[in-house]
């Protein structure tokens, strides 16, 4: 059970108060002129960084580290309070109780203390940067080409690291279909594949981009390879083995005024790719139906207009842009891709989860219940709701 509470919501609460810590610091050392603009984002000024992604893999390193940092708390509470004693002369009793009790939780940390291996990890300017919505957005309609001319010769055609060149490295190229990609954080992707890599020895393992391509088309890059792998697990394996959000498009509702898919997070949603001529279908209230084009369409309902997003879509389906009519997505609640059915599928089932969860958060009597009442739809709404998955990257909460 304990493990349990650490593997779920402890952890996350850990790793969001850890994630919060240094993005505080690092938006208070910007402030100060200690961390200037790097590639458009404050940079992070140290070389190291918390491990995040230890913390996920050791439930007994996160614990420890927990416990280093509540007693940390504690004797920050207790200075702040002997301060405030101390101040009337009368209170000098309680000030000295104070000061014992901050002694003893900065003791109990000392000793509580993770092994600097354990605790540490070697940061870049730019790990807390963060993929922009506009590159994430075009990376479909660009990043194919910078990918052809920069990376296919070493990665290969389809990221297994077979490309005709990966040889001739000191070192072979990794492939980007299993988790690489999820490892790291956005901004570690793009300071590496910007400014390239060396191994222990010095010696170049990936070279660095050409100093005049835009850090946009780098971002469009970060972008694309994310969807691009998320196709290949899908197409390979028959499901999204890491959670994928929903790529970003603006969409219309009845006339309404344009707004980002963001805007309907908090309900289901089912995103259907509509072909030229292709009848919508029809309206189901256990979800919010948006239909996506690639040209404009007369057409009732809420409608995304968006060449970039069929291509976003068609990538994280593994399927050719033309193949992509008729395929419909459920998202959850939160905006993730969890499920997936094809123009030539049986109706929806639970069989079309292929973005499984990470436990039930329902009483197992309410998980049975829910797993045999109602239609196939039912049942994969049902466990989509009871089986969030635990958005993870780069050891941070995504």
């Amino acid at each position: 059970m304990e493990n349990g509470w650490w593997r779920g919501s402890g952890l996350d609460a850990l790793l969001a108060f850890i994630t919060q810590l240094e993005q505080g610091l690092l938006r208070a050392l910007h402030s100060l002129g200690l961390a200037p603009l790097v590639h458009g984002q404050p940079a992070w000024p140290f070389d190291v960084r918390v491990s995040a992604a230890m913390l996920t893999l050791d439930p007994s390193h996160a614990r420890q580290v927990g416990t280093v940092l509540l007693l940390l708390g504690l004797a920050a509470l207790a200075l702040l309070l002997a301060a405030l004693l101390r101040w009337p002369l009368r209170a000098h009793r309680g000030a000295a109780f104070m000061l014992g009790l901050a002694a003893a939780g900065l003791g109990g940390a000392a000793w509580q203390w993770p092994s600097p291996v354990l605790l540490w990890v070697p940061a870049v300017p730019t790990s807390f940067h963060r993929l922009p919505e506009a590159a994430q957005a075009s990376a479909p309609l660009h990043a194919a080409r910078l990918y052809a001319r920069h990376c296919l010769g070493c990665h290969g055609e389809n990221g297994d690291g077979d490309g005709p060149r990966a040889a001739e490295g000191p070192r072979w190229p990794p492939t980007f279909n299993r988790s690489l990609l999820w490892r790291r954080s956005d901004g570690e992707l793009f300071w590496h594949i910007r400014h390239g890599m060396s191994d222990e020895q010095g010696r170049r393992t990936m070279p660095a981009l050409p100093e005049e391509l835009p850090d946009e088309a780098v971002w469009q890059l970060v972008g694309w390879l994310q969807l691009h792998a998320a196709g290949q697990q899908l197409a390979r394996a028959g499901e999204w083995q890491l959670p994928l959000s929903a790529p970003p498009m603006t969409v219309q509702c009845d006339g309404g005024p344009p707004r980002p898919l963001g805007a309907l997070q908090g309900q289901r949603l089912r995103i259907v790719a509509l072909g030229p001529h292709q009848p919508a279908p029809r309206e189901d209230p256990r979800f919010q139906t948006v239909l996506l084009s690639p040209v404009a369409r007369t057409q009732q309902g809420c409608l995304a207009v968006s060449e970039a997003a069929w291509q976003a879509y068609a990538l994280v389906a593994g399927v050719p842009s033309q193949a992509l009519a008729g395929t419909e997505f459920l998202l959850d609640r939160g905006g993730w891709l969890r499920a997936r059915r094809r123009p030539d599928d049986a109706p929806w089932s639970d069989a079309m989860l292929v973005c499984r969860g990470n436990g039930s958060d329902m009483p197992p009597q309410a998980l049975r219940e829910a797993a045999t009442g109602g239609d196939g739809l039912d049942r994969l709404l049902a466990r989509m709701d009871a089986e969030p998955v635990r958005p993870v990257r780069g050891g941070r909460l995504h």
